[in-house]
């Protein structure tokens, strides 16, 4: 979106040709000087302005007409009481940590990019699926039997009178 430049460089190019305009002007009067050659130069250059100039302006006014209109969304999203998706969320913290940060200030929020993303996520997917599938190690050692001493009683006198 930074524009400044090319409209610095059409001002650079605009301020050549009056500089050029100006110095053939002043050859137009020196003495004994072919005037019909320097009002061809003067109208050249200033055919070349016009058409430098029309074709800079054509093209940005399609540039400036789409943000105008993407900037009057954004203008209208953030100002409507609906409230934001995850992914409009999204945009303004990045956009506010981009501000903090040509501010020189340290950020709140990190972002993760999009491979270490994505490799975050297969490594949690793959935990949660080994976890669901891997099954619980058994002890080798047999389980210790429940010790009720009533139970225990109550079978050994069973098994006496049997």
């Amino acid at each position: 979106m930074q524009k400044a430049h090319l409209y610095e460089a059409l001002y650079l190019v605009n301020h050549g040709i009056d500089e050029a305009v100006r110095g053939v002007q002043r050859l137009k009067k020196a003495p004994h000087a072919f005037r019909e050659v320097y009002y061809k130069s003067v109208a050249g250059l200033e055919r070349r302005r016009a058409l430098i100039n029309g074709q800079f302006m054509h093209e940005m006014s399609g540039e400036e007409e789409d943000n105008a209109a993407f900037f009057e969304e954004e203008f209208n999203r953030w100002l409507s009481d609906d409230p934001l998706d995850s992914e409009e969320i999204y945009k303004l913290v990045h956009f506010l940590e981009d501000r903090r940060k040509k501010m020189g200030e340290p950020p709140l929020v990190q972002f993760l990019k999009p491979k270490k993303q994505e490799k975050e996520k297969e490594n949690a997917v793959r935990k949660q699926a080994l976890k669901d599938t891997t099954p619980k190690p058994r002890s080798r050692l047999p389980k210790p039997k429940a010790r009720n001493k009533v139970a225990q009683a109550r079978a050994a006198s069973d098994a006496l009178t049997a």
